[in-house]
């Protein structure tokens, strides 16, 4: 059995090596995959006015520092990227040690719906449809809670836009 062993091991190894041929390694994404995105304008149906200008700009930026996706205009573009905030939850994390009903932390859960259509021809083909992305964040409202939104407004916007921007790449 033993003077066997190598010519096992040799036929082992030859069979995994031979099983893992096709694999190859590359880029996300293939031949048929977007290139370029056009973002249409964020819509905000939430009761946080002040994200739609600054989620803008974080949503362009984040596409932009993918390194494998780049902005079109919405004539040229390979994929147009419809988003809605549609609703922001905030709950008392903490509540404040002189004032037992006025929160000191708050916990916003912001909900947003994302459609990614694929441009075919003339024809928009829906990639995904009112993908759901939940992004969570404290504030501290020691200086007021309207304050402390506005504070946290872009920092904010760049969570949701990160999250977007991984949902775009993922390839799985």
């Amino acid at each position: 059995m033993r003077r066997f062993l190598p010519t096992y091991l040799l036929l082992g190894l030859a069979a995994l090596l031979s099983a893992c041929a096709s694999y190859q390694l590359g880029q996300p994404g293939n031949t048929d995959a977007y290139q370029s995105i056009y973002v249409t304008p964020i819509r905000n149906e939430s009761t946080f006015p002040m994200l739609k200008s600054s989620l803008t700009a974080s949503i362009r930026k984040a596409i932009s520092d993918t390194g494998f996706l780049s902005l079109g205009s919405k004539s040229d573009a390979d994929a147009i990227l419809e988003i809605r905030v549609v609703s922001v939850n905030r709950d008392i994390a903490a509540v404040s040690s002189i004032d037992v009903g006025r929160g000191r932390k708050y916990a916003l859960e912001f909900e947003t719906l994302c459609t990614l259509y694929r441009r075919i021809g003339d024809q928009l083909e829906p990639v995904f449809v009112d993908r759901r992305i939940l992004t969570k964040q404290d504030i501290f409202a020691d200086s007021g809670q309207v304050n402390a939104e506005h504070q946290a407004g872009p920092e904010i916007a760049r969570n949701i836009s990160q999250r977007i921007a991984e949902t775009l790449v993922d390839t799985w």
